[in-house]
């Protein structure tokens, strides 16, 4: 038969490791959906900027911060091609990005087809 202090130490331990796993479970489950967004940095006037793009992403980042959804990528599209952001901006970086050039069709193509469930924001449309 073992020490009671070493079947003390084994019991807390495990139940601890269990604590943990349930809770990154229970993180992972209650988490919602995980969403790319697509922008379109074509040249959009401000106040088109603010009500196409910038509102509809404030309003994206508002549902991440309540975890109903994760934003797991932002794909910038321009006419000079497609940059992925290194960490997820915020409404207020987004509200400031420059816009410039024209659309560039074949690029929004190329960036939805490698993100079909991806959400576009555009001035465009």
């Amino acid at each position: 038969m073992r020490n009671p202090n070493q079947r003390l130490i084994l019991t807390l331990g495990l139940g601890w490791l269990a604590f943990v796993g349930l809770g990154l479970g229970l993180r992972q489950f209650l988490s919602g959906p995980a969403v790319t967004v697509i922008i379109d940095r074509s040249y959009c006037a401000p106040a088109q900027w603010q009500e196409r793009v910038s509102d509809r992403y404030a309003s994206l980042y508002a549902e991440q911060e309540q975890r109903q959804l994760t934003i797991d990528q932002v794909i910038y599209v321009s006419d000079l091609g497609q940059e992925v952001a290194e960490a997820v901006p915020s409404p207020e970086d987004v509200q400031t990005l420059s816009t410039y050039g024209r659309p560039n069709p074949t690029q929004m193509q190329q960036a939805t087809t490698e993100n079909p469930d991806a959400t576009v924001l555009t001035c465009g449309n």
